[in-house]
């Protein structure tokens, strides 16, 4: 048969191509599966079926060991191709039994749920590393005290260990998410066939075990039209995009206002400015997030208003998608990582800016409630006078008298007590209830998401060891265990 030159160069070519590079180790790990599904049956126990599917899966050992051959220009895909090679190699009679209840809606829905699940694996572990990094920053930076903005004003004090803790909790809810879609990723469509199983009594739970999958997907008609699992990926992606795009915005601005500093290896010079150092890497991983946004919709909408039957619209042309989905957001993360291992905060700059700002007035508010019975609304319109009489001076509220609030109409305030309500130090040691951000309550929350990161990191490595197992005993003598 002679493709057309547009048939053949806009999809039979890349989709090959594709295949090869991307899937190859999958495919040859599904069609193992299923040819010792098949040598089970009962159809399959005579001396020349034993013989014949056991020159199969040399044949299949042999691909494995070498180079996938190119498309023949009569063949459509790389399952074609691989079923001629084999049936040079081994011979018609072994290439019978693999296509024996194997149609290649199961077979193609078996290699991108394989490799999806280990793509997601890879960026589940990538996202701990993350918040592993938070955590690890946070930790050195408890006392170090910053401003928390809101509306891009100014706000209230904090400290950069709060920030990052914050930060961290919510990429625990990207793991979380992460965690739930993959267990979605993790049921297996071999043995569906072209969408009705097949009439021979295929052990469908047996194959989805020999590919390390935690069950098979029950109805088969659900095994190849659904594909809705591709939907979680790129929810997911979404989701971690925004969580991490969000950090590196202020990472960013932090840089640009040089209260960050990142390491030499991730910063660029200028071409003529001999001063700049320009945090290039944090600028690449935001845009990463921002690429991966708009890649997970090229996943998402050829989903909309499609039948539900096996498509071509998730099957092979929804694949690069999903590989430059994976590749933008691991780009981020690991970028994202980098900069958090290799930056420094100038904690001198921060408490200045902090020192010189007036984002204790809420602290006086409270304290005037505290000391004089003054009612909040009244305390919160004293306070406000007092920041717009002292800026009109050129003073910082930190520095503010009892005088000064007589001024403007408030209460008598002792001296030390009104030092105290406007030192930023103080503002944050006196929040130190549940997830505020005096040291010893920012120590409280670290502790409690590094023994949940723990446990995500148990069930992530416990996930892959299942998988690893089954796919060392399936590329291997031949024998299950």
């Amino acid at each position: 048969m002679s493709w057309h030159p547009a048939y053949r160069d806009w999809v039979l070519t890349p989709d090959y191509d594709f295949a090869r590079r991307y899937l190859r180790e999958h495919l040859l790990d599904a069609l193992t599966a299923h040819a010792r599904t098949v040598a089970e049956l009962p159809s399959a126990q005579s001396a020349a079926a034993r013989a014949a599917l056991a020159a199969l899966e040399a044949g299949l050992g042999r691909l494995r060991q070498g180079t996938l051959p190119d498309r023949a220009d009569d063949v459509p895909d790389l399952y074609f191709q691989v079923q001629r090679w084999l049936e040079a190699d081994v011979g018609a009679e072994a290439l019978g039994w693999l296509r024996l209840g194997l149609s290649r809606n199961d077979l193609d829905m078996t290699v991108y749920l394989l490799r999806a699940r280990s793509t997601s694996l890879t960026r589940l572990r990538a996202l701990l590393e993350l918040q592993v990094g938070l955590l690890d920053l946070a930790e050195a930076h408890l006392q170090t005290l910053m401003i928390a903005h809101t509306h891009h004003q100014p706000g209230q004090p904090t400290t950069v260990a709060h920030y990052l803790c914050a930060q961290a909790a919510v990429v625990e809810r990207d793991v979380l998410r992460s965690l739930e879609a993959l267990s979605r990723l993790d049921r297996c469509p071999l043995g569906a066939a072209a969408l009705a199983g097949s009439s021979h009594p295929l052990d469908r739970e047996q194959a989805a075990a020999r590919l390390g999958f935690a069950e098979p997907i029950v109805s088969t008609y659900d095994a190849v039209a659904s594909a809705d699992w591709q939907l979680d990926v790129a929810a997911v992606a979404q989701s971690v995009a925004i969580t991490v795009s969000r950090l590196l915005c202020d990472l960013l601005v932090w840089a640009g206002e040089s209260v960050l500093h990142l390491d030499d290896g991730l910063v660029q010079g200028s071409s003529i400015m001999p001063q700049k150092r320009n945090p290039v890497a944090l600028e690449h991983a935001r845009t990463r997030c921002s690429r991966a946004l708009g890649v997970a919709q090229a996943v998402l909408l050829p989903g909309h208003n499609i039948p539900f039957g096996d498509l071509n619209d998730f099957g092979p042309d929804a694949q690069g998608a999903l590989q430059t989905l994976h590749q933008l957001l691991l780009g981020a993360l690991e970028l994202t990582l980098a900069c958090l291992r290799g930056c420094r905060f100038d904690v001198s700059a921060l408490e200045r800016r902090v020192e010189m700002s007036d984002t204790t007035a809420t602290e006086l508010a409270d304290e005037l409630v505290r000391s004089t019975g003054c009612p909040f609304p009244e305390a919160h319109r004293v306070v406000a006078a007092l920041v717009r009489y002292l800026a009109d001076a050129g003073r910082p509220l930190t520095l503010a008298q009892p005088a000064d609030l007589a001024a403007v109409g408030g209460p008598a305030m002792p001296v030390e007590a009104m030092a105290a309500a406007l030192s930023p130090r103080a503002f944050v040691e006196r929040r130190n209830g549940l997830g505020g951000p005096a040291p010893a309550a920012v120590r409280v929350h670290l502790a409690a998401l590094r023994q949940r990161s723990g446990r995500y990191h148990e069930a992530v490595e416990g996930i892959t060891a299942r998988i690893d197992a089954a796919l060392e005993t399936l590329r291997g003598s031949g024998k299950d265990v």
